[in-house]
């Protein structure tokens, strides 16, 4: 019982969009073996009431989905694909760096050779 009025008081502080964050950044350890809602409410620190709501929200956005065999929850591909588009837009960056250092290495041994020829 004490467990359940310190989640609730908890679950008070938090605005909605954050407990979702919360909710889905600890499903993310869950990836392999899924959480139960109760698994979800403990390490998020939140109501089972809000996690209902919240893994409705995150199936409904496609970032989660619910095992109909055994209840748990997982994130979905669609949502772990996210990484990827981080991790693709630091490769751009960094290809677009490269690219200009590569165009000023020239240029300044260009202007070099023409400085001392």
């Amino acid at each position: 019982m004490t467990d359940q009025i310190i989640n609730k008081c908890m679950s008070a502080t938090r605005n909605l969009p954050t407990r979702t964050l919360d909710v889905l950044e600890v499903l993310c350890g869950y990836a392999a073996t899924g959480a139960t809602n109760a698994d979800l409410a403990h390490a998020a620190q939140t109501t089972p009431a809000d996690i209902s709501r919240i893994t409705k929200l995150l199936i409904s956005k496609g970032w989660a989905r619910k095992s109909e065999d055994t209840g748990r929850f997982y994130p979905t591909a669609q949502f772990t694909r996210l990484t990827f588009r981080v991790a693709a837009d630091f490769d751009r960056v960094q290809a677009q760096l490269e690219d200009r250092r590569r165009s000023m290495s020239h240029a300044d041994g260009r202007a070099l050779n023409e400085i001392f020829n």
